[in-house]
């Protein structure tokens, strides 16, 4: 098996928790059929080590809907930046207090 992702989590106690992905690739097995790829999804907190095999199907319907949900997290994530944006962008542009306009700075002066 290849690893073929490794993504370390460093915990406030200095102990390090990963998941990582291994790939067994497609083969050929006894009989001359083919055989389809093997993944394998593993977590380590430090003391316990748990897998979780997958085959090519159901590792297809994961990235589908990790694909999915990725999208829709991200068009909320850009929707609730725009609201934040505008929002901030309205209190920054209100006046704290009233503007004198030109008129009034060319009465001040004639006066």
């Amino acid at each position: 098996m290849k690893r073929v992702l490794r993504i370390p989590r460093f915990m406030k106690e200095g102990k390090t928790k990963t998941l990582e992905l291994f790939v067994d690739s497609p083969t050929t097995n006894d009989k001359g059929f083919p055989q389809e790829a093997k993944f394998l999804i593993v977590i380590d907190d430090g003391n316990n080590r748990v897998a979780f095999q997958l085959n090519q199907s159901e590792a297809a319907l994961l990235y589908h809907r990790l694909n999915y949900v990725l999208n829709e997290t991200s068009k909320e994530y850009i929707e609730l930046e725009e609201k934040n944006r505008k929002t901030y962008e309205g209190k920054k542009t209100k006046p704290s207090r009233p503007q004198e306009s030109e008129d009034d700075v060319f009465l001040d002066e004639e006066e």
